[in-house]
């Protein structure tokens, strides 16, 4: 499951998330606000932006908002 670090539209945290990619958009699994790891009550504010982002980028564009994990 891919990961990666990305600032929190809601607390300007920095938070990693655990993502899938889906023909429909990006699926959050876990993300470190979530405490306990079940308790998704964000909106998923940054799924919904990273998404948007991803079709505004030309596929070998570069967007140093957000870092891969490996």
């Amino acid at each position: 499951m891919p990961s990666m670090l990305v600032t929190c539209p809601e607390t300007a945290h920095l938070e990693q998330i655990d993502y899938d990619d889906h023909p429909l958009g990006m699926l959050i699994r876990a993300c470190t606000r979530f405490e306990p790891a079940c308790a998704m009550r964000c909106q998923r504010t940054c799924a919904a932006r990273l998404d948007r982002k991803s079709r505004e980028l030309p596929p070998d564009g570069d967007d140093t908002s957000v870092r891969m994990l490996r």
